[in-house]
Parts: structure tokens; sequence; C-alpha cells
């Protein structure tokens, strides 16, 4: 592109998706968050969708942001970051991975090429590694499972479910994943579990998901974060 882009451009992705890359695998998730299905080329883009996409303070992101002409040293370069997202208080940030633009081949102490780009749009810059994407495995592991439950095209969240759901453990200390479905004998287990899934990623219930793998013996509160033991 031979212009700069606005943030309204930078979070609009393309009308359809074309192939591109054979070589790699693709992942194609449905992302609830933006109700449309998400288009993912590695392994790295995956699990950095999986942090967007669970983050209740994200608000938007696009990731398959356009070209933007970028400075590398006394050159430029048209090139897309890896994603863009908005969070709540509006703060617009910039994602990159470790060695994108050459980032691993500076001279110690120069600024990423995107570091130095998002700066001059007042945007903040995040270079991810695939070790700090999948920073507390444990925890990430249940993330992806709790999106597979509600990243369905088409599906709609059950309202008077939830709030019956947050009346059952307001009640409660705490409780595990499987007594709670319990109280639900009328309805589908699985539309009961996809609405705790929702909770969950909304930050409306707490589990402890960053400690053990999601089960039936899960705990779940409405009323205090978990601390580790």
């Amino acid at each position: 592109m031979d212009q700069d882009v606005g943030l309204n451009e930078l979070l609009k992705p393309p009308t359809s998706f074309v192939r591109e890359n054979y070589s790699a695998f693709l992942f194609a998730p449905f992302s609830r968050k933006l109700n449309r299905r998400v288009y993912l080329y590695t392994s790295d883009a995956y699990a950095l969708w999986v942090r967007l996409e669970s983050d209740p303070n994200v608000i938007n992101f696009n990731e398959r942001a356009p070209k933007v002409p970028i400075a590398i040293g006394t050159r430029a370069v048209n090139a897309a970051p890896r994603a863009i997202s908005v969070k709540k208080d509006k703060t617009v940030i910039v994602h990159s991975f470790v060695g994108d633009l050459a980032d691993d081949a500076l001279d110690k102490g120069d600024a990423s090429p995107w570091t130095v780009w998002a700066s001059n749009h007042g945007f903040s810059h995040i270079i991810w590694s695939t070790q700090s994407l999948q920073e507390c495995p444990i925890r990430f592991a249940n993330l992806k499972r709790l999106l597979r439950d509600v990243s369905v095209a088409g599906a709609i969240p059950n309202a008077s479910l939830q709030r019956a759901v947050l009346s059952e453990l307001s009640a409660v200390r705490r409780m595990t994943l499987s007594k709670l479905v319990e109280q639900f004998p009328l309805s589908d287990p699985s539309e009961v579990q996809s609405e705790i899934a929702r909770l969950i990623l909304d930050n409306v219930i707490y589990s402890d998901i960053d400690r053990n793998p999601l089960s039936l013996i899960t705990e779940l509160s409405a009323h205090h974060a978990f601390e580790a033991s």
C-alpha cells in the first residue's frame, strides 16, 4: 500500500478468503467475538487467536490486517502485523511474532520496526514467542476446550439458562461442573456446559482452570477467584 491506513481499515478483514499458503496447516475456527470465521496458518497464529478470543478485555481484533508501509533501517517495506486488537479501555495493540521483520537480527538496543510503527500511531506493541503465547500450558489447553464449546456459527447464548446457572452457584461457596450440570435435569447437558463455558470465558464465574485440566470435577464459583495452591 502506498499510503498509511487508519484504525477502521486495520480492523477490517478482507471480504473473502483466498488461500495463499498451501505449505502450512490452516486453522479456521469460528469467532463468537467477531461473529465470523477466522483464518490462521500456523500454530502460533492459532495460539494468538485463543488468547484474543478468550480475553474478556479484548473487544475487537483482526487476524488479517492489511499491509502497511513500515521502515526497516533505511528502507521501507509493505508488511502486515500478525493481528490488531482493541481493548475495552480503547488501547490498540499491534501483535507480531519473534523474527517478524528480522526483529531477532536487530542490533542490541534497536527498537523493533513494529514497535516504532505502533508508537508513531499511538498504539502499543507486543512481540510474541511460541513460549509466551502458550504460557501456563494447563490454562491454554483449557481455554481451547472452552472455545470449542462456544465457537459455533449461529449459536445464540441462552440468557435464561445463564441466569439459572448463576442462581445455583450463588447459593453455594463452590460447586463442581458435574454437580452444576445435574441441577438442570430437563436441559440438554451439552447446552448447560456450553453456557457454563461462556460464563467462564466472560469472567462472570470463576474456575480452577489455571491449575487443573477441565473435567467434570472442575470447580466453579460465583463468589471468588481460586487462589493458586
